[in-house]
């Protein structure tokens, strides 16, 4: 049933949802570029981008146009078939992934994404434990919150989490190597940590687990969910390293809102993609391709590195002025990722 006026949102919610978030008093119900509005009209500018997802801003029109669009041709076609949007879309991201990787992997989510990543390090190499980092975050179904280090998001879940995950010290070259032994399968970093409160490793961080991993035979997994896709500057946020992962994940900002999941996989890793190894019913799906496409499209067209660059010394100039106040701690930036640390809890 439709509901008849704006003022039983909280309550609907409240009532119906489960409790598994930390409620603002704010019912967000448009968006425009980078700018939201409630019930009442009040408008907000969304710093957090919906959390990553609105990339180029919300309802963005060539976004909204290419979704529309497809909506009125088809929006669901299995992988067992063909189709033209998923294609168009293959075709699009693989001019930016094409030199790193040579398989590509369409689910539904971050999270989803992260999970393959890990069966694929199982399964090529036949061990079982995994080396994560403290502050990381990778999602939170039963195998990537496995590898999320919070200890609160595990909580009454410890007996059926992957008990051979350890996690080593972010930036902590030398951890990272001890924490490494025959059992590893993988390695799995962010190249800046964003849950974790945008933290940015040392230089030559990840060129030291590239070769860790490279010298003891162990997967390199790197989750670009949050700081991929020109996010920091570079479409990988890994580039800036040199280094090649042999398994990368990209999600949020993917298709300007429309949940989708990528795993990209190099060539030689990729051989473990046997029929109905990991498939998906709405994985590919073409109202996710679509808006993907187009997504693509605009970060090719017009949005270059020198773009981010340029945008981020603004931010930054601006920001360096918080670092007089004694209530800031700290701001750290990486291109679009801006964090600034408070003395007290925000």
């Amino acid at each position: 049933m439709r509901m008849s006026s704006m003022e039983n949102i909280y309550d609907i919610e409240d009532n119906l949802l489960l409790k598994t978030y930390v409620k603002r008093r704010i019912a967000i119900v448009s968006g425009n570029g980078s700018e939201v509005y409630d019930e009442k009209g009040r408008r907000f500018i969304d710093l957090t981008s919906a959390y990553g997802v609105a990339l180029l801003g919300h309802s963005n029109p060539v976004i909204v146009e290419a979704i529309v669009n497809q909506l009125k041709k088809i929006s669901s076609c299995h992988g067992s078939f063909y189709n033209d949007a998923r294609a168009d879309f293959l075709r699009e991201i693989s001019y930016f992934t094409s030199r790193f990787f040579s398989k590509i992997s369409l689910v539904n989510s971050g999270a989803e994404s992260v999970d393959l990543a890990l069966k694929t390090a199982f399964k090529k190499t036949g061990r079982s434990k995994i080396v994560a980092a403290n502050r990381s975050f990778h999602g939170k179904t039963l195998a990537s919150l496995s590898v999320t280090w919070n200890p609160d998001y595990k909580k009454g879940l410890e007996h059926v989490l992957n008990n051979r995950v350890v996690f080593s010290e972010y930036g902590n070259e030398e951890d990272l190597k001890n924490k490494v032994d025959k059992d590893t399968a993988a390695i799995i970093l962010e190249p800046v940590q964003g849950e974790g409160g945008v933290r940015i490793p040392p230089e030559g961080y990840l060129k030291a687990a590239r070769e860790i991993a490279s010298d003891k035979g162990v997967l390199l997994i790197i989750d670009e969910i949050q700081s991929g896709m020109r996010r920091t500057g570079p479409f990988f946020a890994f580039e800036r390293e040199g280094i090649v992962p042999d398994v990368t994940m990209l999600a949020k900002g993917v298709a300007g809102g429309i949940p989708i999941g990528i795993t990209l996989f190099t060539e030689e890793v990729s051989t473990v993609g046997e029929t109905g190894f990991h498939t998906s019913t709405y994985g590919g799906n073409p109202l996710a391709c679509a808006a993907g496409a187009a997504t693509i499209r605009l970060l090719r067209e017009a949005v270059t590195e020198k773009d981010v660059e340029e945008r981020s010394r603004k931010f930054s100039n601006r920001l360096e002025e918080l670092k007089g106040l004694r209530i800031v701690r700290e701001v750290r930036i990486r291109g679009l990722m801006i964090g600034v640390e408070l003395r007290i809890r925000a």
